[in-house]
């Protein structure tokens, strides 16, 4: 696939949703795309294909690369309560150091209503035009009155008025940053290690399996269903010997399941 650097490689980038509660893998996929903003859809499509509809509240949590306008609009109009940072909010969970500007686009107050900017200095940016960029229409915001104010030079620089690029998708970013800055939203992410980062130490570190041994889209996503399946076979075993169930009695209840089917 092609990477961040526009460069060919020989790679895929495998997708996998877990149920939090569990730990089993409920849904995955391969694909070629080199980031994560276009698989956001159907890893719940294909959860909702294995395990039903899920229920309006339902809380999914993914990182900073599924963040996309379009994800956010899709997890709101599904009724669910997704977390998902942003790249200055990611940086932070990392515990890196973020250089802050307080001009800097999300400092500025947007009115969904009137579809404006409001400036720290209490100044409006109306929409002035619209332009595409790569395939993407893009709304550009400008109008303040930056020559009377005392920060024009921190904020738009000397003798400049400053300007603010968006798109259709403001609002679902702005509720998204919002809830992720909140003291429950940064638990409720916190949770999401614990739930999808162990599957893949297990899938590396325990089960060995670091890379693919087939080529091809179709015989790769064959070959991690397999991995996947061995993972959730291994946990399920797992629960069930601490649930002092034995493989004996596993045995026979899936005989006796096969006789009754058979015999119907």
């Amino acid at each position: 696939m092609q990477n961040k650097k526009g460069r060919k490689e020989l790679s895929y980038n495998p997708q996998i949703t877990v149920d939090s509660d569990s730990g089993i893998i409920a849904a995955n996929g391969v694909t070629q795309d080199c980031t994560d903003h276009h698989q956001l859809q159907p890893q719940v499509e294909m959860v909702e294909a294995n395990s039903g509809e899920l229920p309006v509240g339902t809380k999914t949590s993914s990182d900073n690369g599924y963040f996309s306008g379009s994800n956010l609009r899709y997890l709101e109009r599904k009724g669910l309560d997704g977390y998902i940072p942003d790249s200055k909010q990611a940086q932070k969970h990392k515990g890196k150091k973020v250089v802050d500007s307080p001009y800097s686009k999300d400092k500025f107050d947007y009115d969904e209503a009137n579809d404006q900017f409001i400036c720290p200095n209490g100044d409006v940016l109306v929409r002035k035009g619209e332009y595409m960029v790569k395939g993407k229409l893009q709304y550009s915001y400008s109008g303040a009155k930056c020559s009377e104010c005392p920060f024009q030079a921190e904020c738009a620089g000397k003798g400049k008025k400053k300007k603010i690029t968006s798109d259709d998708y403001e609002a679902e970013r702005r509720r998204m940053a919002a809830k992720m800055q909140s003291e429950a939203g940064k638990e409720e992410y916190k949770k999401r290690k614990a739930t999808v980062e162990w599957p893949f130490g297990n899938i590396k570190h325990n089960m060995k399996f670091r890379e693919f041994l087939t080529r091809g889209i179709a015989n790769v996503c064959n070959e991690f269903n397999l991995v996947c399946t061995a993972h959730n076979m291994k946990v399920m075993w797992a629960k069930l010997c601490r649930m002092g169930i034995s493989l004996r009695e596993i045995v026979g209840l899936v005989s006796g399941q096969a006789a009754k089917v058979a015999a119907n």
